[in-house]
């Protein structure tokens, strides 16, 4: 019994995130995502992620620059979500991030893009393949259950 309970409280987690989560999914998914790392967008993104983001984070693999910004390495947390929270979040803000600001209207969805494939780039292949699979995840119950 309480593994059912359990089940079904990581379910309703996984809704109540996929709702608050997303920009819209729709029945056909979003192609941009999970986000394919190419040696273009790594390239690309390694020098918006200099001007924009190392600031405050410091390099990829840490330490962080000012202390309070997570680094974005293996041995951060950023590998545990799926890009499409990652994608949202860099464009509007991370939920409870108090200093982080968005970068809608500063960035194009593309460059947004870019530099999650450069951070990505940087993850040990566990790492990457574990965010991946979550990626996954998150988008087929984004399909099944839709965000509205």
């Amino acid at each position: 019994m309480r593994k059912i309970i359990i089940g079904i409280s990581l379910l309703v987690i996984a809704v109540v995130v996929g709702a608050c989560g997303s920009n819209g999914g729709d029945s056909e998914g979003d192609a941009r995502f999970p986000i394919e790392i190419t040696s273009e967008r790594v390239e690309s993104g390694a020098a918006i992620y200099a001007v924009n983001c190392a600031s405050c984070h410091g390099p990829v693999n840490g330490p962080p620059a000012i202390g309070i910004a997570p680094v974005h390495g293996s041995a951060g947390h950023t590998w545990h979500h799926p890009d499409r929270l990652l994608f949202d979040w860099t464009l509007d803000r991370p939920p409870l991030a108090t200093f982080m600001p968005a970068f809608r209207g500063q960035l194009t969805e593309e460059e947004v893009l870019d530099v999650l494939a450069y951070i990505k780039s940087n993850w040990d292949s566990d790492k990457q393949q574990q965010q991946r699979e979550g990626s996954v995840q998150y988008e087929a119950q984004i399909i099944e259950f839709g965000t509205e």
